[in-house]
């Protein structure tokens, strides 16, 4: 595996634990946070994991769900 492509899964499971973590906070259900972005329970479980590479329409509508900038979302450390 490339390192670029190691620092890409790295980001991804990064901002799903983020995902999770801001949600969780909110107290949102996996299942109502599915239904809020429009989406299936299984995409969010997927993004969470760090599985899937969002594109930035669903991680607007993510940060908009959790009334934070998208800035503030896909920021992590």
């Amino acid at each position: 595996m490339k390192t670029e492509d190691m620092r890409d899964e790295v980001y991804l499971k990064k901002l799903g634990k983020k995902v999770s973590k801001l949600r969780k906070e909110h107290k949102i259900t996996q299942e109502l946070f599915a239904e809020k972005l429009k989406s299936h329970r299984s995409t969010i479980i997927r993004i969470e994991k760090g599985e899937i590479n969002s594109s930035i329409n669903m991680l607007r509508n993510i940060a908009s769900k959790l009334n934070i900038p998208i800035e503030e979302l896909v920021k992590v450390e």
